[in-house]
Parts: structure tokens; sequence; C-alpha cells
């Protein structure tokens, strides 16, 4: 027979031995678990695939044609450049206006950049305005006249010479409404400018009002040295009113002054008593200054 102490010993033993927990503070061990039968199969070996390989495409360079001008399109000019006068700066505006004079007579854009210059420095000149405007209008350019014609008529409103060029400037741009009125505005302070008399006749020829330019024209040769082209213009007046015995007397006066073209009127008119049988002269063919 067993003793107790013997009967407790071998109860731990069996306890070990089982691997039983008592109850107490420490978390019981989970029992091991036994694998399952598929784990404890063996795992197929999977064979890496190889990447396909890969084939350049071939580029085929692409080929740009030279851009060719249309059959039709014209030939591109070279662009001219026109040098800028190089001028002396002048010292007052009159050395300016004295220094354009000179270069006027062979250089016309040297004469125009001189007195430019002036007028820029001094702009209050109503004179080197007027010559100005007056070397613009010979050179062909009667817009860039047209604002130192026009300063000058408000630095001076009451100056004829000034007025006349405005005009002049105006006829050449074809404003002919305002070319009358300031060629009669400068015949109103001066009205023994022949030359205004003879402009606003011109201008008035134009409009075809002949009536009135015959009055004009008429102011403008009375007296001593009248232009040869002013009888020319009074003929023209006079013929399209076909008064062809004043006409032609008017073109003989012009002939005589060496006016060709009064001549040329003069002998179309031969022989002539009225316009039903020959056109009058073409309007426009006068000179103005």
């Amino acid at each position: 027979m067993f003793s107790p102490l013997s009967r407790n010993s071998l109860a731990a033993a069996l306890v070990i031995a089982l691997g039983l927990g008592a109850c107490g503070d420490g978390a019981p061990r989970s029992a091991p678990t036994e694998p399952s039968k598929d784990s404890m199969m063996p795992k197929p070996k999977v064979k890496p695939v190889a990447p396909a390989p890969v084939v350049p495409v071939p580029v085929t360079p692409t080929k740009v044609e030279p851009v060719k001008p249309d059959a039709g399109a014209a030939a591109v000019a070279p662009v001219r450049v026109t040098p800028t006068p190089v001028v002396p700066t002048p010292s007052s505006i009159d050395d300016a206006m004295k220094q354009a004079a000179e270069l006027a007579k062979g250089d016309k854009d040297s004469a125009i950049a001189v007195l430019h210059a002036g007028v820029s420095r001094w702009p209050k000149n109503a004179t080197a305005r007027v010559e100005l405007a007056r070397l613009y209008l010979a050179a062909g350019q009667p817009g860039r006249a047209l604002p130192h014609a026009l300063e000058a008529t408000k630095l001076r409103t009451d100056w004829s010479t000034a007025w006349n060029t405005l005009g002049r400037a105006e006829l050449g741009m074809a404003r002919l409404e305002e070319a009358v009125a300031s060629f009669e505005r400068a015949i109103e302070s001066n009205e023994d400018n022949r030359h205004a008399w003879n402009n606003l006749g011109h201008t008035l020829i134009l409009m075809k009002k002949w009536d009135e330019a015959v009055t004009a024209l008429e102011h403008a040769v009375d007296g001593d040295d009248v232009e040869a082209y002013m009888w020319n213009n009074l003929g023209m007046a006079l013929e399209n009113l076909d008064r062809l015995d004043e006409a032609r007397a008017a073109y003989e006066q012009g002939a005589a002054a060496g006016s060709r073209l009064a001549a040329a009127n003069r002998e179309r008119l031969e022989g002539i008593d009225t316009l039903a049988v020959s056109p009058a002269a073409t309007p426009g063919e006068g000179g103005t200054d």
C-alpha cells in the first residue's frame, strides 16, 4: 500500500507528464495542433516565365521637302533702306532756314532734315513752319506739309502767306472745300496776294465752278509780274463757259509769258467758234503757288 505522500507525488508526476496546467494567474497554454494533410503535401515548384524578346521596330526618317513658292507668287523685292541724311545741328532757327535754302537747290531730303531739326528745337517760329511746309509740298508730300502750315496760321493768324500755304496742302490732299476756305482767309489778310487768288481760281476750276473761277483768276492777272500759268488757268475757266474769244486772248497772254501749255491750248482753239465742236480744256492743267 502507498502512503499519502507517495500518492501526491505520483499525481504531480502524472500532471507534468500529461502537460496539464493548474488554474491560476498565468494564461493557459493552447494545446498543440496537428498539421493538416494539405500543409504536409509538397508544393510544386513554379518555373519562372522568361520575358518575350523586344524586337526593335525600324523607323524610316521623314524626308523634309523644301517649300516651293506658288507658281503665281511674285518675287519678294529687296527692301531699300534710304539712309537718313547726316546734317549739322543748326545754332539758331535763322541758321536752319539758311542751311535749308542752300541744300534745297540740290538735296531736298537734307534740306527738310535741317529745317525739321530747327523747327523741333524752335517750334514757335511761323516763318520756319511755312518754309518747311513748302519743302514738303515741293517733295510731293502735302500730308506732311499740312500740320506745319496749320501751326503757322495759329502762330500768326493774320499772315496771308501761312493761309495760302495751308490751302495748298489741303488742295494737294483733295480737300477742296477746306482749301477754298484757306485761300479766302489768305485774301482777307492781303487782297493783293496774287498767288492766293490764282490758287482759289484753280481750286474752283477743279470744282467746276466756272463763273467763280473766272472772277478769282481775273484778280490774279490784274497787276504786274503775273505768272504764265495764271493766264492759262483763266483761259481754261473762260473756255468752259464757252467764252472762246476771251479764252484765246488769255491763252495768248500765257504763251507770250512762256507757257507752252497756254500756247498749245491757243492753237487747239484756232478756228473754233463754240464748244459744241470741241471739248473744253481739262480742269486741273493749270499751276498753283
